[in-house]
């Protein structure tokens, strides 16, 4: 798979930045509109007739920024993160990689479970 990085929510002037910062290491980058929130994220991620779980049935729609990286190794994740530090992007809290486990699921499926992760880990 090749990697690339799914990218859901940004301001114009944040997604900017992240093109700046991960251009270098030659990362596709998609950008996921709401309007497709709804379909799998494999199918997203650029794999063929990948059809939605039909268990998926997370309520529709977030606005808090999210990374779905799909293809990379622990390496690159960890170059891609110190980069979105190196060029001024910042923390982005709500991060996943593509498995086959979650491939069949939809982004509002993927967010709810990573953000319940990432408030389990805060405390909360």
């Amino acid at each position: 798979m090749r990697e690339i990085v799914l990218a859901y929510n940004f301001s114009d002037e944040r997604l900017s930045r992240l093109r700046r910062a991960l251009l270098p290491l030659k990362f596709r980058i998609k950008t996921v509109s709401p309007e497709e929130f709804s379909k799998p994220v494999g199918l997203l991620a650029g794999f063929k007739e990948v059809e939605l779980d039909p268990d998926d049935d997370c309520p529709d729609g977030f606005d808090e920024e999210m990374l779905i990286m799909g293809g990379l190794t622990n390496g690159r994740i960890d170059a891609l993160i110190n980069a979105l530090y190196k060029k001024g992007v910042g923390r982005i809290d709500l991060k996943a990689v593509l498995t086959p486990s979650n491939i069949t699921w939809s982004s509002n499926r993927v967010y709810t479970q990573v953000k319940a992760d990432h408030e389990r880990m805060k405390g909360k």
